[in-house]
């Protein structure tokens, strides 16, 4: 599962705040995580004004027990454009047949959990 997020990371667009030590761009920060019958939300830094759920991408570790879920932000993309009022944050729904997750299969989020800004 290290190589796995470590290669997603790699290929991931950094962070604003840059690289971490080791050239390996930090983790993007998700602001909340939650659970209904639709799937998986997440609350994430939009990626410009018209964010898609395709700007971002998602590594899943198939472990038996407990998968691990990693989102990362693409590189620069079409939705990547300034807006008048940019949202502080955007929520983000995959289905769990998106995540190839059965509807309430515990996982865990590779992604820090931070208070939004």
């Amino acid at each position: 599962m290290i190589a796995l997020i470590a290669a997603l990371a790699l290929t991931a667009a950094p962070p604003s705040s840059g690289a971490s030590s080791g050239g390996v761009p930090a983790l993007m920060p998700v602001y909340g995580v939650s659970t209904d019958g639709r799937g998986v939300t997440v609350q994430l830094q939009p990626a410009g004004c018209a964010t898609l759920k395709s700007d971002f991408t998602v590594a899943i570790s198939k472990a038996v027990d407990r998968p691990t879920i990693l989102i990362a932000r693409r590189g620069a993309g079409r939705s990547l454009v300034a807006c008048q009022t940019q949202p502080r944050e955007v929520a983000i729904t995959w289905s769990y047949d998106d995540l190839g997750l059965k509807p309430g299969q515990p996982f865990s989020l590779a992604n820090p959990l931070v208070m939004a800004p």
